[in-house]
C-alpha cells in the first residue's frame, strides 16, 4: 500500500521548518534539566563530603584525647597485674594474723574476781600464708601472765581454768605461785605465773574465707566468742 500526504506542498513545508527549528529549544530544555540536576547532584555530595570531614576530624580529636591519657597512664599500665601478683601474699597475711583486739576482749571477760593481772608478755605464732584454712597456726604463740590472787590457791587454779577456756589459749598452766604478805595490803596475797600457748586459726577472724554452705560475703569466724557455748576444743562455757 503506498502513502499519500495530502497536504499542500507549501504546508508541508512550514511543517518541517516549525520541527526544525523547536528541536533547538527541546535540547536547551533537556540540557537545563540535566545541568541543574547535576548542580543539585554536586551541592547535595559537597555537603555529605563537608559533614563527613567534619566527623572525621572530631574523631582525629578524641583519638588525640584519648591517647594522651594513655600516655598519662602507661606508668600503671602494669599495676593490676602487680596487685594480683601481691594479692595471695596479703591474702595470707589477713587470714593467718591473730586477733589480738579480741583476745583482749575476750581475756577481760574471764579474768575471776578473785584475781588480778599484773602484767603479760606475749608473742603470737608467726604469719605463715601457706598455712591451710580453719587450721591452728604451727608451731603456735606463747603468752605468759602474772598477776595476785585472794591468798588461796583454788584463786590461782580457777584463773589457770579461765584461760584455758579462752577460745585464744590453750595448754595454760601454772608456772610459779607464792603467798606473800606486804604492809601495802590489807591482807595477804598470792603472786603467780601462768604460760600458755596462744592459738592462731587461719581464717577465722578474716573475711577472705567462706564458711562452709556460707555465701561468698560471709565472714569466717564472725561467730560472737562471748556468745558462743562452747569453744572449738569444746570446753563449755
Amino acid at each position: 500500500m503506498r502513502r499519500i500526504n495530502l497536504l499542500p506542498v507549501a504546508e508541508r513545508r512550514r511543517t518541517a521548518e516549525r520541527l526544525r527549528s523547536g528541536a533547538p529549544a527541546i535540547l536547551l530544555l533537556v540540557g537545563a534539566v540535566a545541568l541543574i540536576f547535576m548542580v543539585g547532584a554536586y551541592l547535595f555530595f559537597l555537603v555529605r563530603l563537608n559533614g563527613v570531614e567534619s566527623e572525621i576530624a572530631e574523631l582525629d580529636r578524641q583519638i588525640a584525647e584519648q591517647n594522651t591519657r594513655l600516655a598519662e597512664l602507661a606508668p600503671y599500665r602494669d599495676l593490676q597485674a602487680r596487685l594480683e601478683a601481691k594479692k595471695p601474699v596479703a591474702d595470707g597475711i589477713f587470714r593467718s594474723r591473730f586477733a589480738w583486739d579480741q583476745f583482749l576482749q575476750g581475756l577481760a571477760f574471764v579474768i575471776p574476781e578473785s584475781t588480778a593481772l599484773e602484767s603479760l608478755a606475749a608473742e603470737a605464732a608467726p604469719v605463715n600464708i601457706q598455712a591451710p584454712p580453719e587450721q591452728p597456726l604451727e608451731p603456735p604463740g606463747a603468752v605468759t601472765f602474772t598477776g595476785l590472787a585472794l591468798p588461796r590457791y583454788l584463786n590461782v587454779a580457777d584463773f589457770v581454768v579461765q584461760m584455758n577456756n579462752l577460745r585464744y589459749l590453750s595448754n595454760a598452766e601454772l608456772d610459779s605461785a607464792q603467798l606473800f604478805s606486804e604492809e601495802a595490803f590489807a591482807q595477804p596475797a598470792i603472786s603467780f605465773e601462768v604460760a600458755s600457748e596462744l592459738v592462731t586459726v587461719v581464717g577465722e577472724n578474716g573475711t577472705e574465707v567462706r564458711l562452709e554452705g556460707g555465701s561468698p560475703t560471709e565472714a569466717a569466724g564472725t561467730e560472737d566468742p562471748y556468745q558462743a557455748g562452747v569453744d572449738r576444743r569444746g570446753v563449755e562455757r
